[in-house]
């Protein structure tokens, strides 16, 4: 009971003044770590009975105890103990990126679920407040939105805002593409301009909307779900994608830069499926399926040691040695 009664001794010293709606809240968190303390107790209890060693035993349950819960508790302490202004600066502006070559799965704090997909930048509030959901995306992400009909779920991006309250929809906007592209898979939503606020489609479930914002202009498609968001599955979907749009998703894929030694060869269209394919593998499938060749060249090391970038030069094959 002396690992308990000094946590308490240490909760009830920084527990701030708060109402009664917090103070339930600390103590279930406190209620957790006794509960954890307590099973704890009961395997070192076990062990002292089957082993006849308890001292050194649970000394080393504790020692683990100790080191999961400080943590935890040192952090909730930090965050009680905060100025309110304080608070909104340090904790309720968050950001996680996806590097290239990578992708990432979290949950909000509002239970809406997001993966994003390489080269990717979400920031979101550690707690939603107001009477909007509002997240700021780069990149590429899939949301599946925790439904509330009095608060919208928001996706600004540079050129685009969208908003849902309760739906599954992929948006694509990558600072290099201008474009922005939204495919959404069920439920509603409506897609404004970022500069003008003005809506610009509500959409339909099986609709792929592209945006253009330098023309203000928008096709709609029928979405190819398989294509659209098969990469948060880990898959890579060409569809007679013209090369050029390839060579961008290698990039982000494999962590790559791609240059082409002509114009001519961004005519070609290519069509393939990438799973667990390395780079060279993927490679070898697109000179069999269209009349290119490859060279890559690696990268020079960087002064921070991390891994340098390959360089993939995507050229036309030699005629000659094709006849």
């Amino acid at each position: 009971m002396a690992g308990k009664a000094v946590i308490r001794e240490v909760w009830d010293e920084f527990e701030p003044e708060v109402g009664l709606q917090e103070k339930i809240r600390y103590q279930r968190v406190l209620d957790k770590v006794h509960g954890q303390i307590n099973a704890d107790q009961s395997t070192a209890d076990k062990f002292r009975k089957e082993k006849g060693r308890p001292k050194k035993r649970i000394l080393t349950i504790m020692t683990r105890v100790a080191a999961a819960l400080l943590p935890p508790v040192l952090a909730l302490l930090v965050y009680t103990n905060l100025p309110k202004e304080r608070y909104a600066d340090n904790f309720n502006d968050l950001e996680v990126t996806a590097p290239a070559g990578s992708r990432l799965h979290l949950e909000l704090g509002d239970g809406t679920k997001v993966w994003l997909n390489n080269s990717t930048v979400l920031k979101y509030p550690y707690r939603f407040t107001g009477d909007t959901r509002k997240v700021t995306l780069s990149g590429e992400a899939y949301f599946e939105v925790a439904h509330n009909s009095k608060i919208p779920f928001m996706v600004e991006t540079d050129h685009v805002t969208v908003k849902a309250t309760g739906t599954s929809f992929n948006v694509s906007s990558y600072p290099g593409d201008h474009l922005v592209e939204t495919t959404l898979i069920e439920g509603k939503v409506i897609l404004f301009g970022r500069s003008t606020g003005n809506e610009i489609k509500a959409m339909l479930p099986d609709e792929c909307v592209t945006f253009d914002p330098a023309n203000n202009k928008y096709i709609v498609e029928k979405a190819n779900t398989e294509k659209n968001i098969a990469w948060k599955d880990g898959l890579l979907v060409f569809r007679r994608d013209p090369i050029a749009r390839v060579a961008l998703k290698l990039e982000r894929w494999y962590n790559i830069d791609v240059e082409f030694t002509s114009e001519e060869i961004k005519r070609f269209t290519y069509t393939a499926t990438f799973s667990t394919e390395t780079l060279s593998q993927a490679l070898e499938l697109m000179a069999l399926a269209t009349p290119v060749s490859y060279t890559l060249i690696p990268g020079e090391k960087t002064a921070d040691g991390s891994s340098p970038k390959q360089k993939l030069v995507i050229g036309l094959k030699n005629k000659k040695s094709h006849q």
